[in-house]
């Protein structure tokens, strides 16, 4: 099994500090891997063992406001235009020019942004739960795409994402909320989802009526057992380390600048906004928030600005590449074999997948 090895590295650009995992031969094909909220770089420890062990060079970094990786109470630290500066360092920090970048979640908001601002930095791209052309152009550009028949506009004109607009509303309320009891929300947050949750209404719909999330701050949190999470004791205790040491609030001002990132990602894109690189997005049936694989609609803008695209279904919830890394790897590993096969590592390497 691959060892990751931690590391850091200080922006030029801001003197702030970034911790990253790395993993694999150094001089190999690089991939760089974004979590997203509320995580740390090891939620992506099963891709990383697994493609370190075919030969990558495999980067993940904590993100801001997370892990060892620098936070700050300021929202506007957390602008995607702040951001992207920084990840570009990071591929320079690391000796490269180029890579595959992979993003899940609130990582899809730089992963999307690089990619539409800085596509020469982009071998491809893959794209997990949140499809491109919707978070990183903030909220007003994700609520066109609801399904409707499952949130009647009159009804729930904010949908699933009606936590967002909480988060806006009252952002110290939703950061309280989760430093109440740091280690029981971890283990709620990181339960396993079940296959209703692709076709009902999403718990979240209602946050702002409940006050936050679930039945707002009065919610009494449950003492999942670990069995019934997607994560292993030792995830379990790094990601309440973070969340102890750092507090919600970096967690929360990701939420807290959808004006300047659909600026940002409308005003200094290139190409129009469409990627030529090749694309490939992760579906993840089961999540009851992104809920993309029974609505057509949630990717339709991906659909029509990006030239080489791919995608698949993984059954599974939110966390998909915990969940299911087995097929979330092996979907990846057939893509860059079909579509990046120069980016496959050497000689040795890739005769032991063919």
């Amino acid at each position: 099994m691959a060892v990751l090895s931690p590391n850091t590295f200080t922006s030029k650009s801001t003197g702030k500090q970034h911790f990253y995992l790395t993993a694999g031969p150094s001089n190999e094909p690089l991939i760089i891997f974004l979590h997203g909220w509320p995580g740390i770089a090891l939620t992506w420890k099963y891709q990383l063992q697994a493609f370190a062990g075919l030969g990558f060079y495999v980067v993940a970094p904590d993100m801001p406001g997370y892990g060892q990786t620098w936070t700050s109470k300021d929202p506007g630290e957390f602008a995607l235009e702040k951001l992207v500066p920084q990840y570009l360092e990071l591929l320079e920090h690391v000796g490269r020019k180029e890579a595959i970048w992979c993003g899940h979640d609130w990582g899809c908001g730089p992963l999307w942004a690089i990619a539409n601002h800085h596509p020469e930095v982009c071998k491809a791209v893959v794209g997990m739960s949140v499809p491109y052309r919707t978070l990183e152009l903030g909220l007003d550009y994700m609520i066109p795409y609801l399904d409707r028949e499952l949130y009647p506009e009159d009804e729930f004109p904010y949908g699933q994402f009606d936590y967002q607009v909480f988060y806006q509303e009252n952002p110290e309320a939703a950061t309280r909320q989760f430093e109440s009891d740091i280690p029981n929300y971890v283990r709620l947050l990181f339960s396993k989802g079940q296959e209703k949750g692709s076709r009902e209404r999403s718990f979240t719909t209602n946050t702002r009526k409940n006050g936050g999330w679930f039945d707002g701050p009065n919610t009494v949190v449950p003492d999942i057992p670990l069995e019934m999470t997607v994560i292993d004791e030792e995830l379990r205790s790094e990601l309440v380390a973070s969340l102890t040491k750092n507090g919600f609030h970096g967690a929360t001002n990701w939420y807290l600048n959808h004006p300047a990132n659909e600026k940002y990602g409308l005003e200094k894109g290139v190409n129009n906004g469409v990627l030529k690189m090749p694309v490939l997005f992760i579906h993840t049936e089961y999540d009851t928030i992104c809920q993309t694989a029974h609505n057509p609609r949630a990717g339709l803008q991906m659909r029509e600005h990006c030239e080489n695209l791919s995608e698949f279904v993984i059954k599974a919830a939110h966390w998909g590449m915990l969940e299911c890394p087995d097929k979330t790897n092996a979907g990846m590993v057939q893509w860059i074999l079909e579509k990046v096969r120069d980016w496959w590592p050497g000689p040795e390497s890739r005769a032991s997948v063919l």
